[in-house]
């Protein structure tokens, strides 16, 4: 309930769109059945990500060694992205397994929500709330008050 409180106050500032994959069942946890599972895990992200995004669009990983940012460096980013005319811009949370090398060589960069791990549930709500938190300091919205 709580991402989607963000989604609905986002719609005013432009499209969002979420997708969610199901995860490729692990049948072992040998380190080669897991290898297996995350090449074929990154073959449905980025062709998913291809057919969303096309040729212009660009993608970003959430990954704890990203670059955690306070909320007017996001705010700046996503003003960068407007200046730069992007046609798309993803932020993508890992399976439990993570990103493959593929995956993480295409991305544009990656970002942390903080140094420890949070379930995807709560990864999810906590990236709605920033890009919300962002796009209201882009617009001049009251919600972030940065404080002293």
């Amino acid at each position: 309930e709580a991402g989607d409180y963000f989604i609905r106050n986002l719609k005013p500032w432009g499209p969002l769109e979420e997708h969610e994959l199901r995860p490729v069942p692990v049948p072992e946890k040998s380190a080669a059945a897991r290898l297996q599972v995350q090449k074929k895990e990154s073959e449905i992200l980025l062709t998913r990500l291809d057919t969303l995004l096309g040729s212009r669009g660009v993608f970003f990983l959430l990954d704890e060694k990203g670059d955690a940012l306070p909320t007017l460096k996001w705010a700046e980013r996503f003003s960068s992205w407007r200046d730069q005319s992007l046609p798309a811009v993803a932020f993508v949370i890992g399976s439990s397994l993570g990103f493959s090398d593929e995956v993480r060589k295409r991305a544009r960069g990656k970002f942390a929500l903080g140094p420890q791990t949070l379930s995807h549930e709560l990864a999810r709500v906590v990236l709605l709330e920033q890009i919300y938190r962002a796009l209201s300091v882009v617009h001049g919205h009251p919600y972030h008050n940065e404080g002293e």
